[in-house]
């Protein structure tokens, strides 16, 4: 294709490089066998350059990076898993006559989402309907000094405890889900790892950003493997470092100054679903939220070669003005693929057609 580059992306190879990448981060300051609490510490950089699932990086300039590490004491009956995806945390929780729980903890630079927007994503994972914001319930609960509000959300045979803290930048989960038996059993040793979670600075975020960069630079050397997605990039698209949580990241200008970002992440399943990533989008622009029933009239649907989209374009309001995102959600296969250009209003609406031409261009396997 005349003025394109074309690219060859080794998505398998991603994923198992950057679950090995995370699993260096844990780091067990356990040194008997006979302990019974064990602590772990997971460095986990925010750059600024990063945000769920996938920001440019002008338009979080005013995210302070969060350098903080995290430290916990884990129970005596959980078992600790290999993380998961964005997990940086992973835990087992057993149950009587094999009842089962989980409890993941993620973290993502800035707001992700609003409080009404998560607990309806919770809620419908435990197959219950949406409420308003007058309904939404919290408990206020301290986490390593900071403000922190939990919810407590049950369905007919599921249970889900969620921590939500905001904290230097970044907003923290802390989520136990489960039968309701295990969970309800386990809701005091929740209560008591929540006590035991601390955020320190560590020497060794400059081990975790070399990781994870090694990662993503190993990623390119495959590209000639038939299992990875392959798609074509404008020739005045010009590549940058990703950053934590980005798979690719262009940067865009033009003659007057303008500029933008075209970004480019996957999350596994459903990636947290369109409506809480489209809300969240719209808080970064200054928009309020929409409406289950409302989400037809500010998305369209789009073909694409790896299958049907989503695409939502808004401009930005309040200390946004002047701004305008456009974003494209693609579920394919195990993943959901995330495309974002983001940047001046004038020169968005100049690329726009090149962006959603270069997201339906991408061929997976």
């Amino acid at each position: 294709m005349p003025g394109m580059v074309s690219w060859t992306i080794n998505v398998r190879m991603f994923n198992r490089l950057f679950i090995v990448a995370c699993a260096v981060l844990v780091v067990d300051l356990s040194s008997r066998a006979d302990d019974q609490i064990r602590s772990y510490t997971v460095p986990k950089e925010h750059p600024a350059a990063a945000g769920p699932p996938s920001q440019p990086a002008q338009a979080t300039s005013d995210i302070p990076v969060n350098t903080a590490p995290i430290q916990w004491t884990l129970p005596e009956s959980w078992q600790q898993l290999a993380p998961d995806g964005i997990r940086l945390g992973n835990f087992a929780v057993p149950g009587k006559e094999g009842g089962k729980a989980t409890v993941a903890i993620t973290s993502f630079p800035g707001e992700v989402g609003t409080e009404l927007a998560n607990v309806n994503l919770w809620r419908q994972q435990l197959g219950l309907a949406p409420v308003e914001q007058s309904d939404v319930s919290s408990e206020s609960i301290t986490v390593d000094s900071a403000d922190a509000k939990l919810f407590d959300l049950s369905g007919s045979t599921a249970r889900t405890i969620v921590a939500l803290v905001r904290r230097n930048g970044a907003t923290w989960f802390f989520k136990m889900i489960g039968d309701i038996g295990t969970v309800t059993d386990a809701k005091p040793a929740f209560m008591e790892f929540l006590k035991s979670i601390r955020f320190t600075g560590s020497s060794n975020l400059a081990a975790a950003a070399a990781a994870a960069a090694a990662a993503t630079a190993t990623t390119t050397t495959a590209a000639a493997e038939s299992s990875s997605p392959q798609w074509s990039v404008p020739s005045n698209w010009v590549e940058k470092a990703p950053g934590a949580m980005l798979f690719k990241s262009f940067t865009i200008a033009d003659n007057t100054g303008a500029t933008a970002a075209a970004t480019v992440s996957f999350l596994s399943g459903e990636g947290g679903g369109a409506l809480a990533n489209v809300n969240r989008w719209r808080g970064q622009m200054g928009l309020s939220p929409v409406a289950e029933d409302q989400f037809d009239g500010v998305a369209d649907q789009l073909e694409t070669a790896g299958g049907k989209a989503t695409l939502v374009d808004f401009e930005g309001t309040d200390a946004k003005a002047g701004k305008r995102m456009v974003a494209i959600i693609v579920p394919h296969g195990e993943n959901t693929w995330f495309y974002k250009l983001l940047g001046d209003k004038a020169l968005v609406t100049k690329e726009k057609d090149s962006f959603v031409n270069f997201v339906k261009s991408v061929q997976y396997p």
